[in-house]
């Protein structure tokens, strides 16, 4: 059985937790335990599970409960039922509830073994599904990235080629341009695809946490560490980290980062040996890491151990018709999902989706799609339908705005040469000075910008 299919085993009872989790693994299915339904839901945030096997009674969250919250958060997630209670009613509304299947207790490990290989057939039949139609629609892409500005391609292009690497990557971007879904699209293309994805948000842990979440602990090592506790970079073993935000990581852990990443080691909090582990990490940042070098708040030796693979993701306001497409992208997975035909943007809702700049970039057009289906009754979405704040703002006046007031006279050359000036300087700013990426942004070659840099 391939390790990439994963099964999270829920039971309050530990005997039987413990024994079903030991059968998995002599099947060679991952699996790890959790004695309750808050501990599921931390394991699940922590990586991507393929399967939960939970037990239906259990104290505070039951089994139902559980299910649900798992197809609210985690709809990716297919979901087992235990149950020594198996009545009709119980199945129903298991299933009702989304469901793949239940057990009933006591079953013998055939039975379970039956159902999770139907189970990944299945989920081999969606995948199958998801490419068809990705070739059906040449605007979806099989890892959720969608655009076809020439921005995307550069991504798209960096993305094959760092998933042939295991050396770390930094992927730079705005909040909401989809920094995860590159990692994801990095790790699935990689060699380590069938290993754990494991994704840890930097600035959600507290601080004198940190550490723990990240190597682990020892059971004693400080107050509250009542057992041992694996952390995110043994739960990644063989597979991927992604540090979403990390510069948002405290600099005491900064320095253990930069550990691993060169020696491949780490040691949990209370532990005295060493432990070996195999994780490829990618790293994101939503700010410019190299002020913050400057001014101290960011190693410099991690800030260049982690950026000789680099990722910029362009905000969403540079990327052209791409807005349009993915607003569409949004209305095909909606249909596909509530298994209806797809409903169509009229043209005045195109033009001020094109128009609106969207600062909070792919994020912030998720939210208005999903806000425009719920308002639209009929099949075509118009401006009606779109936040006021899409519809009523004033068209764009170009790219430039003068002041001319007050003016008697021009110099055009002085004007002309003003203009550039100030282009060129926000082109290297959002290229962070990088002179190949800044010509690629103002369309012109990058000896004719270096000669341009040296005029002005």
């Amino acid at each position: 059985m391939n390790r990439a299919f994963s099964v999270l085993v829920v039971d309050d009872e530990r005997i039987s937790r413990h024994t079903t989790a030991q059968q998995l693994r002599a099947a060679s299915y991952t699996t790890d335990e959790a004695e309750d339904g808050r501990a599921a839901l931390a394991l699940l945030k922590a990586r991507r599970w393929d399967v939960v096997l939970t037990d239906l009674r259990m104290p505070e969250m039951d089994g139902l409960a559980l299910l649900r919250t798992i197809k609210e958060s985690h709809p990716a997630v297919d979901v087992l039922l235990m149950t020594a209670f198996g009545t009709v009613e119980t199945a129903v509304e298991a299933m009702r509830a989304g469901a793949f299947d239940y057990l009933v207790k006591p079953f013998r490990f055939t039975e379970l073994e039956l159902r999770l290989r139907r189970l990944r057939e299945l989920r081999s039949s969606r995948g199958e599904l998801d490419r068809l139609r990705a070739m059906i629609d040449p605007s979806a892409s099989a890892d959720g990235i969608v655009g076809r500005s020439t921005a995307m391609q550069r991504v798209r292009e960096r993305i094959a080629l760092f998933a042939e690497n295991s050396a770390p990557v930094l992927v730079t971007g705005e909040t909401g341009t989809g920094k995860e879904l590159v990692a994801r699209a990095i790790h699935e293309r990689s060699a380590r695809r069938d290993a754990p994805f494991v994704a840890v948000a930097s600035g959600a842990i507290p601080h004198g946490l940190a550490e723990s979440q990240l190597f682990g602990h020892e059971r004693g090592s400080f107050t509250g560490a009542a057992q041992r506790h694996r952390g995110c970079f043994e739960q990644a073993d063989g597979g991927t980290l992604l540090l979403d935000d990390i510069d948002d990581l405290p600099a005491d852990v900064q320095v253990k980062l930069l550990r691993v990443l060169q020696e491949g080691t780490l040691v949990r909090v209370g532990a005295e040996s060493e432990l070996h582990v195999d994780v490829r990490v990618i790293a994101t940042t939503k700010v410019d890491l190299e002020p913050k070098v400057e001014r101290g708040e960011f190693r410099p030796d991690l800030f260049y151990r982690l950026r000789g693979l680099e990722i910029h993701l362009p905000p969403l306001r540079q990327r052209g018709d791409d807005a349009v497409l993915i607003a569409q992208q949004f209305l095909h997975a909606a249909a596909v999902e509530s298994g209806g035909a797809p409903k169509q943007l009229r043209a005045d809702a195109v033009a001020a989706i094109a128009a609106h700049p969207f600062r909070g970039n792919v994020r912030e057009l998720r939210r208005v799609m999903e806000s425009a289906l719920v308002l639209c009754r009929g099949v075509e979405i118009g401006v009606e339908h779109l936040p006021d704040y899409l519809g009523t703002e004033a068209p764009a006046r170009g790219l430039y705005k003068l002041d001319l007031e007050h003016r008697t006279s021009v110099p055009l050359s002085e004007l002309i040469a003003d203009v550039e000036d100030e282009v060129i300087r926000w082109a290297m700013d959002q290229a962070h000075g990088q002179q190949g990426r800044a010509a690629e942004l103002l369309g012109i070659p990058r000896t004719t910008l270096q000669s341009k840099l040296r005029k002005h």
